[in-house]
């Protein structure tokens, strides 16, 4: 399918006739050896030429497997792919420099050849839109739309406006041959074709019956995506995007596993469950998908490659697993939990409580609340609260968080000190705040360090401001 010669893949802008009064060699005014065709300069400056140029020689060996003896090239086009709804979602921000192509306008057809990530190089898809199938081709706004008699409408966004001039005056000239064996003969469009030797595939090959190459597989980047973050992208040859997608689904996990340590004991893990893993299912379908995507691009597989890529899916699989089975109980082992409750009670029966809520005169709503105690002879009532701590979390921090939310609040600190009766172990707190009725009311609270359960009991009552030392 190769035609005899380089020279015919030389750049003929007027080989269907003349674009304007004059040749564009003549109308340009000024010619370099060093020109993309003769008259170029009219349309491109010398800095695209030779971008152009570089780009037109890195595609033009995979190209020329696929030009006709006598077609002929017209121009050769760096444009960006009008990327699918779900190329966006899945790529995101790079879902342009993924889409990169570089079209070869001929005679007979417009070649779109892939780009690499830097428009530097080629890429692996190929494919072609014959305009003998085409109904429609039209340049608007700097967008270029080929829309088939059978297939789906291709657009192109082109980034330079010397381009755009050019396919204005070649487009006309190229109407002519759209559908011109007629609407019944048209074949569906794109179509796809081998980069290593130019014959025709089909949409995402597995493999080429021409030239027995075998492209990587999408099941295979899939399975590898579900046994380890980024392994599938990797795979496929998207190291930039694989390393993204590792640490991103990393990051997410983590999160989850945050999310499960810190789930308290009154909401349970459960919601941290479903909502961490939620997000981590999104990240793993996106990851999928993205592998789906790009393994649609005819990429060629080295010998031997999804044999290792099997085994390094089982091996990832199989270390996923053990870290799932680690991390999970070890998180939920870490979450702040109540070991025990304090008891208030004393030997001489003075006082007495409840640890049912609907028994308490207040505080019945506080999550926290364990239990509520009245003393015999002052009729005083205290309330037991308890702050069930993780393992990641320091005692001595809760004060100095406890500390600086009162400050925060109408509450004026009258101690705030670490004497606690022996044996006991923590801080007490004593603030005085104004009711609805501006009468003072001091809050005696102590605080006690369980040393064996990691946890802080908090003893509360309320007086009135000239009883705040009967009331410690």
């Amino acid at each position: 399918m190769e035609p005899s010669s380089a020279a015919d893949h030389k750049i003929e802008p007027e080989f269907l006739g003349p674009l304007g009064d004059r040749p564009l060699a003549e109308s340009a005014g000024k010619s370099s050896p060093d020109d993309l065709f003769p008259g170029a300069s009219k349309f491109l400056s010398g800095r695209h030429q030779r971008k152009r140029r570089q780009q037109w020689n890195a595609v033009r060996p995979m190209v020329r497997r696929l030009l006709q003896p006598g077609e002929h090239v017209l121009h050769v086009v760096y444009a960006q792919q009008v990327p699918p709804l779900l190329h966006c979602v899945g790529l995101g921000h790079f879902v342009y420099a993924y889409h990169q192509v570089l079209l070869v306008v001929t005679d007979q057809r417009i070649i779109e050849a892939l780009l690499n990530f830097r428009a530097s190089g080629p890429g692996t898809r190929l494919r072609s839109y014959p305009y003998r199938h085409l109904s429609v081709l039209k340049l608007s706004f700097g967008k270029l739309t080929a829309v088939p008699a059978q297939g789906r409408k291709q657009g192109w966004r082109l980034r330079t406006g010397g381009d755009k001039k050019l396919l204005n005056l070649l487009l006309p000239r190229l109407q002519k041959r759209l559908l011109a064996e007629g609407a019944a003969h048209a074949e569906a469009l794109p179509l796809w074709h081998c980069p290593r030797c130019g014959a025709g595939v089909p949409s995402a090959p597995e493999s080429c019956s021409a030239c027995r190459t075998r492209f990587r597989s999408t099941r295979v980047a899939t399975l590898l995506s579900l046994a380890f973050p980024g392994a599938g992208l990797f795979y496929l040859g998207y190291p930039f995007l694989a390393l993204h997608d590792f640490l991103v689904e990393s990051m997410i996990f983590f999160v989850w596993l945050a999310l499960i340590s810190g789930a308290s004991e009154t909401d349970g893990i459960v919601p941290a469950l479903l909502l961490g893993g939620l997000f981590f299912l999104i990240t793993k379908v996106e990851s999928i998908h993205l592998g789906r995507v790009l393994g649609a691009r005819s990429i060629p597989e080295p010998e031997g490659r999804r044999e290792t890529a099997g085994k390094l899916a089982v091996a990832g699989g199989v270390l996923s697993a053990l870290l799932v089975v680690g991390a999970f109980p070890l998180a939920a082992s870490v979450r702040p939990r109540l070991e025990r409750d304090l008891d208030v009670s004393t030997d001489d029966g003075s006082w007495s409580g409840s640890r049912r809520p609907a028994d308490w005169a207040f505080s019945k709503d506080d999550p926290a609340g364990r239990s509520q105690w009245t003393h015999a002879h002052t009729g005083a009532h205290i309330t037991v609260f308890a702050h069930p701590q993780s393992l990641l979390h320091d005692q001595e921090e809760f004060h100095h968080d406890y500390s600086a939310e009162m400050k925060q609040q109408v509450v004026s600190t009258l101690v705030d000190d670490g004497q606690i009766p022996a044996p006991f172990h923590g801080f007490r707190y004593v603030g005085v705040m104004k009711t609805k009725t501006d009468q003072e009311v001091a809050v005696v609270q102590y605080f006690l360090y369980d040393q064996d359960g990691h946890d802080i009991h908090q003893i509360s009552l309320a007086v009135p401001r000239e009883d705040a030392d009967a009331g410690e």
